[in-house]
């Protein structure tokens, strides 16, 4: 009896972390803006390490389901580069205009267990071309300035996976009097921006994948640190950290659900 007991432990164990693992959630925050007409859907997606297939559909399904105006891709697409292709095919079947992606560190390098090799220059450049190659706009330490809905967005993606390549050159005339939408891998861009007095409305960024383990609500391990979902930083400035939807390290999560979010921007005038 020990012995089937202990078997039907392991087997509910198994199944627990695969439902944990595999069970994407939608997450619905609002924020209001002075700066915006009507209302704005701004889908983030991130840290996806070469999955796009979930119990509750295709990464595809799920955003295409949400309507966005805008989606955000917050970098680290693969583990490994040879996940690159599928996952860009993934995406390439979504169904929205504006479609941003902002490099992680697995831009710059491939995973294989324990082993990790870092790309060389080319490399990079290569990755951000095969990415950037169909509908998604790569923002690497740029900006663009887009009209939705007769509200004016200006979107500025820095690559700012963890090597320090964190630039700024703003079009100062175009930041007038549009929402300013910031887009970054790690929320570490946080310090490098108020050191530099770098504004903002709306701060997107993943990487922690919400510590991936959590107990009791709080994450172990040295991202335990970093909130998850949305914090208001200033007033009417806004943060939202993305759990991810994929794994790295250890190939299942535990009380912390992949996460596709979907920030509604409601006007205020």
């Amino acid at each position: 009896m020990i012995f089937v007991g202990a078997i039907f432990a392991a087997v509910a164990v198994v199944i627990y972390l695969f439902y944990e693992t595999v069970h994407a959630e939608v997450t619905e925050t609002r924020v209001e803006s002075e700066l915006v007409s009507g209302e704005l859907k701004i889908v983030q997606i991130s840290d996806l390490h070469g999955r796009t297939r979930f119990w509750t559909g295709t990464v595809g399904e799920i955003v295409d389901s949400l309507k966005p105006d805008i989606v955000c891709v917050t970098g680290d697409l693969f583990n490994k580069l040879e996940q690159l292709p599928e996952v860009m095919r993934e995406l390439s079947r979504l169904d929205c205009e504006y479609l941003f992606f902002v490099p992680g560190n697995h831009e710059w390098e491939e995973r294989t267990g324990l082993r990790k090799r870092k790309f060389t220059e080319e490399e990079h450049i290569r990755v951000l071309r095969d990415i950037g190659v169909r509908k998604m706009r790569v923002l690497a330490n740029e900006g663009e300035l887009i009209e939705v809905k007769r509200s004016n967005v200006y979107v500025y993606g820095f690559d700012n996976s963890k090597y320090g390549r964190e630039r700024y050159v703003p079009q100062e005339d175009d930041i007038e009097g549009a929402f300013r939408l910031t887009l970054a891998h790690s929320p570490s861009i946080t310090r490098w921006l108020a050191k530099r007095s770098i504004g903002f409305d709306l701060l997107l960024a993943g990487h922690t994948h919400g510590g991936q383990i959590r107990f009791f609500g709080k994450a172990i391990g040295p991202y335990g640190r970093h909130h998850t979902g949305l914090k208001e930083m200033q007033p009417k400035r806004y943060m939202y950290i993305n759990r991810g939807l994929g794994t790295v390290h250890l190939p299942f999560r535990i009380g912390c659900r992949p996460e596709i979010a979907l920030i509604r921007v409601v006007g205020v005038r």
